[in-house]
C-alpha cells in the first residue's frame, strides 16, 4: 500500500515536471505575439497608477497587469519571462492539486486532476500567451476549492481564504467575477437548504464587495462602453461548435493547420466528444442510482460553477450584448477539470472504466498533436517576425510608420516589435484613446518624404511603392511598404 502511494506521488510529480518543461519549451521557441499580447507588453511599462487608469478604459480589470509588472521588475521584461509568468499560473493550479485537493478528495482525485491539467491541450496556449487567463483560472479554482472546504468546516480561516481568492479573481477577469458570484450563491443556498445561519457568508460577501468598491465605478463605465461598442458578435452555429471543442482542440483555432488536415482534426475531436458524451450519460445514471453519494455531489458543485457562468454569459449575450468568447471560459476551466476528475475516479470503479481510459488516451493524442502543431506554427512565425523587424529597423531613424485606421492592430504590434520608430495612425475625426501604445493620430498622409505604410490586404493602395514585403500578422496578410511620397504637380 505504501509502495503504491509512493509510486502515485512520483507519477504526480513526474506529470507536473513534464507539463512544466513542455510549457517552458513553448515559451522559449515562441518569439512572436499577437495584438492582445502586445497590449500586455505595452501596459506593464507604465506605473501602477497609470495601469489602473488605462485598464479603466479597456475591458479587463488590472490585477494581472500589476502582478506581471512586479514579476518583470524582478526577473526582466523579455517575452520569455512574461510567458513564464503565464506558465506559473498553470503550475499554481497543479500545486492546489497536491495540497488542498489531495487533502479534501484523496490521492486518486488529485492525481487525475493534475493528469488532466497537463493533458488538456488548451493549457499549452494558456501557459504561453501573455494574458491573464491562466491566473484567472487559478484564482477561481482556489476560491471554489476553499469554498467547498467552507461547506465542510465553516471556519473563519476557510471563509478568509475563499474571500481572498474571490477578490483576486474579481480583479483579474469579469468571467471570474461571475464565477465567484456563483460560488457565494451556492454556499448561501446550501446553508439555507439545511436551515443554517448565513451570517458568515453574507459578512464575507460584504467584505468582498467593500474590496471591490474602488473598481465598481470603472465596471459601470465599462459596462456602458461594452453595451455601446464591443467587438464580440452573436455566436453563430460555428462559434457554438467551437465552444464545445475549444479546450480539446489540437491547435489554437486562430492558427492555420500545420501538421494535419481539418479532416484529421475533426475525426479526432469527434471521437473525443463522443467518448465524453458517453461518460456524461453514465455519470447521470450514476447520480440517479446513488443520490446520497457525497463525492458525486461535490463533483456537481465544481461542474455547476462552470455551467452557471456559461449560462449567465450566454443569457447576457443573447438578451443584452454579446460577451461570449471561448477563451474567456478558460477562467473556470480549473473547476471544470476538478469536477471531471472526481466523476472520473467514481466512474473508473464501474463498467465505464474502458471509456475513462479511452478519453485519457485521446486527450494525450490531442495534446501531443497540439504540441507539435504549435511548434511548427511558432517556428514559421518567428521567421516572419524577424524579417519584419529587420526591414523596419534597417531604415533611418526619422522614418515614420503609418497605417490606416483598419490596420491599427498591426501598427500596434509593430510599435512593440520596433519601439524606437514613430508610429502614426490615419484616423481623422477619431477620438479613440490608443493607450498603452505610443501611437499618434494623423489626419492625412505626408505629401513629401519617406515613410513605411502598413495596410491590411483588401485595402485600396494609397500610393505606389518602391519596395513591398508581404507577411502574416494576426493571422491576416498585411502589406508593409516603403513609400517615397513626392509633391503632386
Amino acid at each position: 500500500m505504501k509502495l503504491t502511494k509512493n509510486i502515485n506521488r512520483l507519477a504526480t510529480l513526474g506529470f507536473i515536471l513534464i507539463g512544466f518543461l513542455c510549457l517552458l519549451y513553448n515559451n522559449f521557441i515562441n518569439r512572436t505575439f499577437w495584438y492582445d499580447e502586445a497590449y500586455t507588453i505595452a501596459i506593464v511599462q507604465y506605473s501602477f497608477s497609470d495601469i489602473w487608469k488605462i485598464t479603466a478604459i479597456d475591458v479587463h480589470p488590472p490585477l494581472y497587469y500589476f502582478m506581471l509588472k512586479i514579476f518583470t521588475g524582478i526577473f526582466g521584461d523579455s517575452l520569455f519571462t512574461m510567458r513564464i509568468f503565464s506558465n506559473l499560473g498553470i503550475m499554481a493550479c497543479c500545486i492546489l492539486g497536491i495540497f488542498p485537493i489531495k487533502r479534501l478528495f484523496g490521492e486518486k482525485v488529485a492525481f487525475t486532476f493534475i493528469l488532466l491539467m497537463v493533458l488538456m491541450p488548451v493549457n499549452q496556449y494558456l501557459g504561453v500567451e501573455i494574458r491573464m487567463y491562466s491566473w484567472a483560472m487559478f484564482f477561481v479554482l482556489a476560491c471554489s476549492v476553499y469554498g467547498y472546504e467552507t461547506f465542510q468546516k465553516k471556519t473563519l480561516i476557510c471563509y478568509s481564504k475563499m474571500t481572498f481568492f474571490a477578490i483576486c479573481a474579481a480583479y483579474t477577469h469579469y468571467y471570474a467575477l461571475i464565477a465567484i458570484f456563483s460560488i457565494f450563491l451556492i454556499l448561501i443556498i446550501y446553508l439555507l437548504g439545511r436551515r443554517r445561519t448565513i451570517v458568515r457568508p453574507l459578512l464575507f460577501a460584504i467584505i468582498l464587495l467593500l474590496a471591490y468598491i474602488p473598481w465598481i465605478p470603472v465596471l459601470a463605465s465599462q459596462l456602458y462602453s461594452v453595451h455601446q461598442n464591443f467587438w464580440v458578435e452573436i455566436p453563430t452555429p460555428k462559434d457554438i461548435l467551437l465552444f464545445s471543442y475549444y479546450f480539446f482542440s489540437p491547435k489554437e483555432p486562430s492558427h492555420p493547420y500545420t501538421i494535419f488536415s481539418i479532416w484529421t482534426m475533426s475525426t479526432a475531436l469527434l471521437i473525443t466528444l463522443g467518448l465524453i458524451f458517453s461518460a456524461i450519460i453514465l455519470t447521470i445514471r450514476l447520480h440517479l442510482g446513488d443520490k446520497s453519494n457525497k463525492r458525486l455531489k461535490s463533483a456537481s458543485y465544481f461542474i455547476f460553477i462552470f455551467v452557471s457562468t456559461i449560462i449567465i454569459t450566454f443569457a447576457v449575450t443573447f438578451i443584452i450584448k454579446p460577451i461570449s468568447v471561448p477563451r474567456y471560459a478558460s477562467c473556470m476551466l480549473g473547476s471544470l477539470i476538478l469536477g471531471i476528475s472526481i466523476y472520473g475516479v467514481q466512474l473508473y470503479k464501474t463498467k465505464a472504466k474502458p471509456i475513462i481510459i479511452a478519453i485519457i488516451i485521446m486527450l494525450a493524442v490531442l495534446s501531443v498533436a497540439r504540441f507539435f502543431s504549435e511548434r511548427e506554427y511558432y517556428i514559421s512565425q518567428n521567421k516572419e517576425f524577424a524579417e519584419i523587424k529587420s526591414f523596419i529597423q534597417s531604415k533611418d531613424m526619422p522614418l515614420k510608420v503609418i497605417a490606416p485606421l483598419q490596420s491599427y492592430p498591426s501598427l500596434a504590434k509593430l510599435s512593440m516589435i520596433a519601439p524606437k520608430k514613430e508610429y502614426l495612425l490615419l484616423s481623422p475625426d477619431d477620438n479613440t484613446n490608443y493607450l498603452p501604445f505610443e501611437i499618434k493620430k494623423k489626419e492625412q498622409l505626408p505629401s513629401i518624404g519617406q515613410f513605411i505604410l502598413v495596410q491590411s490586404v483588401g485595402d485600396s493602395t494609397l500610393l505606389s511603392d518602391d519596395f513591398t514585403i508581404k507577411k502574416k500578422l494576426e493571422q491576416k496578410e498585411i502589406i508593409i511598404s516603403l513609400i517615397e511620397a513626392t509633391p503632386k504637380n
